[in-house]
C-alpha cells in the first residue's frame, strides 16, 4: 500500500513542471529533500520525483557534480536496484524521477513481526545479487540497510521482489556537506548509519565494496535473529562495538533458533573487523549463501518470544573528520596526563584502560586492564539525519540518488 502525507497548500512545487513531470501529492518528506508522486506529461506515467535539497541547486560545482553522478547511477539497470528514469536541474530545483514503487521497506516489515528462514534468504540474496551488480561497476551503496530496502509484492507469488534504494547518496554527502546556509562545510565528513556502519567506515579507513559487505551481513543476521548482533541506545556504545566487541552466536540472542553452522560462518565472515577476512566483494557473499535454503535455519519448539526491535541507531548520521581521527585514535580529551602512552587498540580488540600516572601504575595495573571503553568519546555530534523518509511506515519508497 501506498501512504501519502497530506498535501501542504503552502508547497509551491506541488503541481509544478519539471521537465515534461508534474508534481502532484507529496509522498515523502526527508533531510535531503522532498518526495512527490508525479505524472509524465507524454505517457501519462506515474513516477516517484525527488527534489533535493533547495541549496543543492545554488551551487555551481555541486550541480555538476550531481549531474555527474546521475549519470553513473543510471547505469544501475539491475530488477533488484530501483530505476532512475530521469534526473535534472530546474530554476536551481535539483530532482530525480525514478520507478513508482508500491509495497513497504524491509524496515516496517520488521518493525511489525520477525521474518521467517525462507522470506529472510530469499531477500538477502536478492539484496546481495543487487549490490553485487552494483559493485561490478564499482559503485559502493554505502548506507545498506533495512530503510533502503523495499519489498514489493508480487500476484500469486509467496514471496515479495527487493528493490535497493539510496544508492550512493551517502557518498555524494560525504564530499561536499552543505550547511543550512547552502554554503560548503568541511570536508571529510562521513554519512552512514551506526547500527550498519563496518569499522573503518565509522574510522575514516579507504572505504571499499567491502563495507558493503559488512552491512548485509547485519542485515541479515538482524533477520535470522530478529535483532541486531550490536545493539545499544548510546550511539557511543554501538559504534565501540563494531570496533571492538567480539560477533555474538544467534543461539545467543535467539536461544529457539538451530542455524546451520555453515551458514552462520557465512555470516561471520561478512562481519569480519578486517575487511582484509571479509568477502571481497557482495557477488562472493551471494556465491557462498547459495547452498542454503529454509531447511539451513530452524525453531526448536514453538516457544514464543517479545518482538521489541530496538530503533536505535537506524537514522543516517554525518560524522565529522576530526569525530572520525577521534574515533580511530580512541583518545579522551579529558583522560589525565599519562606516561608511556600507548598506540590505538587493533579492530577487534578491547582498548585498555588509559595508563595510570607513574606514581599509581603498579597498583592500576594489579587491578587489571581490561576495563575497555574509558577513553571512548561519547560526544558524538548527529549532524544530519538523511532518513527521515524510514519513520513513515509503509512508505512507498525512497529517493535513490547520487553516489
Amino acid at each position: 500500500m501506498v501512504y501519502a502525507l497530506p498535501v501542504s497548500v503552502d508547497d509551491p512545487l506541488v503541481g509544478r513542471e519539471l521537465e515534461g513531470f508534474t508534481l502532484g501529492e507529496r509522498i515523502g518528506a526527508g533531510a535531503t529533500g522532498v518526495v512527490y508522486r508525479a505524472t509524465r506529461e507524454d505517457s501519462g506515467q506515474v513516477f516517484a520525483v525527488k527534489v533535493l535539497n533547495e541549496a543543492l541547486g545554488h551551487i555551481q560545482s555541486l550541480r555538476r557534480r550531481f549531474e555527474r553522478e546521475a549519470r553513473a547511477l543510471g547505469k544501475l539497470t539491475h530488477e533488484h536496484i530501483v530505476h532512475i528514469a530521469d534526473f535534472g536541474v530546474v530554476d536551481d530545483i535539483v530532482f530525480i524521477a525514478m520507478e513508482y514503487l508500491e509495497g513497504d521497506t524491509l524496515e516496517d516489515r520488521l518493525q511489525e513481526a520477525p521474518v521467517d528462514a525462507p522470506l529472510a534468504l530469499h531477500v538477502m540474496k536478492q539484496i546481495l545479487d543487487g549490490v553485487a551488480f552494483a559493485h561490478d561497476l564499482q559503485i559502493v551503496h554505502r548506507d545498506l540497510k533495512p530503510a533502503n530496502v523495499f519489498l514489493v509484492e508480487r500476484p500469486g507469488e509467496p514471496l515479495p521482489d527487493v528493490k535497493i534504494l539510496d544508492f550512493g547518496l551517502a557518498k555524494f554527502l560525504s564530499i561536499d556537506e552543505l550547511s543550512q546556509e547552502g554554503t560548503l562545510t568541511r570536508k571529510g565528513r562521513v554519512v552512514g548509519t551506526p547500527a550498519y556502519m563496518a569499522p573503518e567506515q565509522i574510522t575514516g579507513v579507504s572505504l571499499d565494496v567491502r563495507a558493503d559487505v559488512y552491512a548485509a551481513g547485519i542485515v541479515l543476521f538482524e533477520l535470522l535473529a530478529d535483532r541486531r548482533p550490536f545493539d545499544y541506545d548510546r550511539r557511543s556504545q554501538l559504534l565501540r562495538a563494531h570496533l571492538f566487541e567480539p560477533l555474538p552466536k544467534l543461539a545467543d540472542i535467539r536461544p529457539e533458533l538451530e542455524v546451520d553452522p555453515e551458514l552462520e560462518a557465512v555470516i561471520r565472515k561478512a562481519l569480519a573487523k578486517d575487511p582484509g577476512e571479509r568477502y571481497p566483494d557482495a557477488r562472493a557473499m551471494y556465491d557462498a549463501l547459495q547452498p542454503f535454503g529454509p531447511g539451513a535455519v530452524r525453531m526448536a519448539g514453538d516457544r514464543e518470544r517479545d518482538h521489541q526491535r530496538s530503533r536505535a541507531g537506524t537514522t543516517s548520521v554525518v560524522i565529522s573528520a576530526e569525530e572520525r581521527v577521534k574515533l580511530s585514535t580512541m583518545s579522551d580529551p579529558a583522560a589525565p596526563p599519562t606516561v608511556d602512552a600507548e598506540p590505538p587498540a587493533p579492530l577487534g580488540t578491547l582498548p585498555p584502560e588509559p595508563p595510570p600516572s607513574a606514581a599509581k601504575a603498579t597498583a592500576a595495573q594489579e587491578k587489571g586492564r581490561s576495563a575497555a571503553g574509558r577513553g571512548w568519546v561519547t560526544a558524538l555530534v548527529w549532524l544530519v539525519g538523511l532518513a527521515g523518509l524510514g519513520g513513515l511506515a509503509g512508505l512507498a519508497w525512497y529517493a535513490t540518488t547520487l553516489r
